[in-house]
């Protein structure tokens, strides 16, 4: 366990983080759980996180662990406990998982539980641990049969949902209003607080200097919006799009579909770069690019960690506008937002921000002010503060 980052609130307590989560990953709860389990780490005595044990994981990380947490830029260190678990397939490998999670928390006693993972959360609840829930997909949940019955048992302590639209939902699934808690997704907003000029970044990232970027973060999977940018580029003659993340296959798609429309040689793939890497793109930008559909599979209930890096970026946002977006995000005010589905919509939304020099400033100003309250500490902070309500002074 490292030295803490501030001071300690929950300075006695320690907590047990339950996820199915690879460790190392690309994927975005990978790197939430990660964060969130260094948030923990600097406010209370000691964390484990609790994830499946997988030989390639394994490996890389005992080949060179201190690059784990260069990788997850993370500053404050825990232990990461990889769990043997029986193998069967599907919900029943889910639910070995659960069961050996479960087993090593009831062992360990740790003071609070937070999961992701439904199974444990029941069992523990069952047992009478005090325990939390993390809500990011409900209807992944209700294939499980306990999950109602863990809504019920008095040590839960609190379901913390990622955006107001899934806590609605899990409201109206017959969870009690009292125990939902809308808590969307956060940054390390230290990581932005010395800005690199946009010149700078683009030289030490070999960008050209002269034309307009658009910086798009992320995956990039069919549905994403991924072709709609690239199609908005199309319009746009001078300007370059810049995706950093997306596998290899999702590369080569959009590789050849630049390719049809003429523009490959304005669309500059970065692939996979660790997320420490992330903020120096950002500040490469004229213009942040979040073009989700609506064919994207989380669109009525994610809360997107690119956004919350996009406004501690200080560059203005184009994005377009769902309703969960939109419990974060304003028009005109922090971002633009325009209509999903629609290159021409995102290509007006990037001549707005690109032809306007104080709406740029205002919105990019605005989210900048805005993230301040969305930082991976104070999402802890709130945490410990609803579930262990007497031990944080």
């Amino acid at each position: 366990m490292s030295g803490h980052a501030t001071p300690q609130t929950w300075g006695t307590l320690r907590l047990g983080y339950v996820a199915r989560s690879r460790v190392p990953s690309d994927l975005a709860n990978s790197l939430q759980v990660m964060k969130m389990c260094a948030a923990f780490a600097a406010q209370v005595q000691a964390v484990d996180l609790i994830i499946p044990f997988r030989w390639d994981d394994w490996r890389v990380t005992r080949t060179d662990g201190a690059s784990l947490w260069e990788r997850y830029a993370l500053t404050c260190r825990f232990h990461i406990a990889r769990v043997l678990y029986p193998h069967w397939r599907d919900r029943f490998e889910v639910r070995g998982f659960s069961l050996v999670a479960t087993a090593r928390a009831a062992v360990r006693r740790y003071d609070l539980v937070y999961s992701r993972d439904v199974w444990t959360a029941y069992w523990l609840a069952r047992m009478g641990r005090p325990v939390a829930f993390e809500a990011h997909n409900l209807a992944e949940e209700q294939r499980y049969p306990v999950w109602q019955a863990m809504l019920h048992m008095k040590s839960l302590r609190g379901v913390f949902c990622i955006s107001g639209a899934l806590a609605e939902a899990y409201a109206d699934a017959g969870a009690p209003r009292e125990l939902l808690h809308v808590l969307p997704d956060g940054v390390d907003l230290e990581r932005f607080d010395s800005p690199l000029s946009k010149d700078e970044a683009r030289r030490r990232l070999g960008l050209p200097l002269d034309p307009p970027i658009l910086c798009h973060s992320g995956h990039i999977y069919p549905g994403r919006g991924g072709e709609e940018a690239i199609e908005a580029l199309a319009g746009l003659p001078q300007a370059v799009l810049v995706m950093v993340g997306g596998r290899a296959e999702d590369i080569a798609r959009l590789q050849a579909f630049a390719a049809r429309l003429g523009v490959a040689d304005r669309v500059v793939f970065a692939g996979q770069v660790p997320n420490s890497a992330v903020p120096a793109y950002l500040w490469s930008a004229d213009v942040l690019v979040m073009p989700y559909t609506s064919k994207t599979p989380t669109v009525r209930y994610m809360s997107p960690l690119k956004m919350f890096e996009y406004m501690a970026a200080g560059r203005p946002i184009v994005a377009t506008d769902f309703p969960v977006v939109r419990e974060v995000l304003r028009d005109g005010e922090t971002a633009v937002l325009v209509e999903p589905d629609s290159a021409q919509a995102l290509r007006e939304g990037f001549q707005r921000v690109l032809g306007n020099p104080e709406l740029s400033r205002r919105v990019a100003a605005g989210a900048r002010s805005a993230v301040q309250g969305y930082s991976w500490n104070a999402r802890a902070r709130t945490i410990l503060s609803t579930t262990w309500p007497d031990e944080g002074r």
